[in-house]
């Protein structure tokens, strides 16, 4: 009986650990590990404890969130009630997430809850739960950062054009023959290959995390930035061809092409 207090102590004590971490991480809150360490040795004294108060579900579960509430205020420092009610609502919400995911993970290989080996197993799934909405939640962010910097463009060569979605990279200083260059993947541009192949067509060096490449490119007529219901439009662009594909987007845009134009006017 004292390993399986042993094991509910540690058990709830590393499970409130990632769950406070990872509130603290998605509401961006500075981690104080005073009070990190205080809140997780206070979750597990409460865990060992709140069993014995009674054995109505209605009432032991009040505790529980009364006491969430409670360790959610004490877990930092907030500037108001609006802060307070955020860090609440996201640690509350993954405790009774993590909940759910053990009971799911548990149901699904029929594991005994009062089993010592049980007890010991159910950081695993609250770890993997935890660490699916960390990832989830900062690929939305990267979605969100990443739209307000792609925009619809037009590449036009020899009388036919092809639209694309375009990626603004301020990371993109390369130049051709004082050209920008943006990069772009060969299934966006097929169309336009038999003409752009037949005029302009030069090998440009293309740094990549891998290494330097030598890689087809070649100058359209023009390239139009859409901006704003605005065509901004630059007819000294060179188009550099990959194989690769982006996620999300064309083309790497470069950042010369951010300029605002009026409407019909060549520009660089």
């Amino acid at each position: 009986m004292t390993v399986y207090i042993e094991y509910v102590f540690i058990d709830n004590f590393v499970i409130d650990l990632l769950l406070l971490l990872t509130a603290f991480k998605i509401t961006g809150k500075t981690v104080s590990r005073v009070r990190l360490i205080v809140c997780s040795l206070s979750g597990a004294v409460f865990a060992l404890i709140y069993p014995l108060i009674t054995e109505n579900v209605f009432i032991t579960t009040a505790a529980k969130i009364l006491f969430g509430l409670f360790l959610a205020f004490i877990a930092a420092k907030f500037s108001c009630f609006k802060d307070y009610a955020a860090f609440t609502a996201v640690f509350l919400g993954l405790t009774f997430f993590v909940g759910g995911a053990i009971i799911g993970v548990f149901s699904l290989f029929g594991l005994d809850y009062s089993a010592e080996y049980s007890i010991g197993l159910m950081i695993l799934p609250v770890y993997i739960a935890l660490a699916a909405i960390k990832r989830l939640i900062t690929f939305f962010y990267r979605k969100k950062d990443l739209s307000g910097l792609i925009t619809d463009a037009e590449i036009v060569c020899g009388g036919k054009s092809v639209k694309i979605k375009g990626f603004f990279d301020t990371g993109n200083g390369l130049y051709a023959d004082f050209s920008p260059v943006i990069v772009v993947k060969k299934s966006a541009v097929s169309p336009l290959l038999n003409i752009a192949f037949m005029k302009n067509l030069k090998r440009i060096s293309l740094s990549t995390a891998v290494g330097t490449d030598k890689k087809i490119s070649f100058k359209p007529d023009a390239v139009v930035i859409y901006s704003g219901g605005k065509k901004n439009i630059f007819n000294n662009v060179r188009v550099c061809v990959v194989n690769g594909g982006f996620s999300g987007y064309d083309a790497i845009l470069h950042p010369a092409l951010m300029e605002k134009e009026n409407e019909g006017k060549i520009a660089l």
